[in-house]
């Protein structure tokens, strides 16, 4: 482990978040996604090396965060980003969120664009999500804390190359499970999953620099199915990782490191 790391708790208008901090450099805030805490990014944080200061979140209802305060919107959650950078003394760092922590990183460009360097979303429901995703509700309710319920999820989520060639990372992933708390994790997925209502608006007032990654295998969110929505960022880079499901973080950690090395390049040229 890295001298310089450090765990947090810090209260914010969501509750008390655990925030795992590394390194001195550039700021940069990783939100993981629904079934995934910070272990989301270990990979995405060794490949950064030196010159960056992650910091990565566990988001309300999963990993070492109070469990989530009812049927909190994204919105929220982006406040809640900020409260965590004053406590940590930053005026201005990158936010880089995948699916869930990606619609939280978008708000957060909007939001206060004036401390916000760039933006990186990866496998994001970038439209609204208004019903539908039962059997997921119902079965993080049921069996949500569990490494049956893990494996299951896995399949939806990884690229059958990632669960082929990748393995440990689907593992990885699973092994996470037992650390929730099932009637925490279900609000949050149910929020997610059955109430957001999407992206449009706030994808065409990003005026930061924005990164969106896809994987070309992402079979809960299909690139034909987010791209038109994507193209209403203003400026936007969009980039198609093949054989990637909706993990970016964990199947290709390469891609992600590199995406958020060319947004600082972009940043600083501005």
């Amino acid at each position: 482990m890295n001298a310089s790391f450090s765990q947090h708790r810090i209260k914010t208008c969501v509750g008390s978040i655990a925030v795992f901090e590394e390194g001195a450099g550039i700021p940069v805030v990783l939100w993981p996604s629904l079934f995934s805490d910070h272990r989301l990014y270990s990979h995405v944080v060794r490949l950064l090396g030196s010159g960056w200061r992650t910091i990565r979140i566990d988001g309300p209802g999963f990993g070492q965060s109070d469990p989530p305060q009812g049927e909190v919107q994204v919105d929220r959650y982006a406040r809640a980003v900020f409260e965590v950078l004053d406590q940590l003394g930053i005026e201005k760092a990158f936010v880089a969120g995948c699916s869930w922590g990606g619609q939280i990183a978008a708000h957060c460009g909007v939001a206060a664009s004036e401390r916000v360097m760039g933006v990186l979303i990866m496998n994001s429901p970038l439209g609204a999500s208004l019903g539908g995703h039962r059997f997921e509700v119902f079965g993080t309710r049921w069996f949500g804390s569990t490494a049956f319920w893990g494996k299951g999820v896995a399949r939806s989520m990884f690229s059958e190359v990632s669960r082929a060639q990748r393995a440990e990372r689907v593992r990885e992933f699973v092994s996470a499970f037992s650390d929730f708390d099932r009637k925490a994790a279900t609000t949050t997925a149910r929020t997610v999953l059955t109430r957001f209502p999407g992206l449009e608006s706030v994808l065409a007032r990003l005026t930061v620099p924005t990164t969106i990654l896809m994987g070309a295998e992402d079979r809960l969110y299909p690139v034909e199915k987010m791209r038109p929505l994507a193209e209403l960022t203003p400026g936007a880079r969009l980039e198609i990782i093949p054989s990637c499901g909706h993990l970016a973080p964990l199947e290709a950690p390469e891609a992600v490191a590199g995406a958020l090395l060319e947004l600082r390049t972009r940043a600083r040229s501005l």
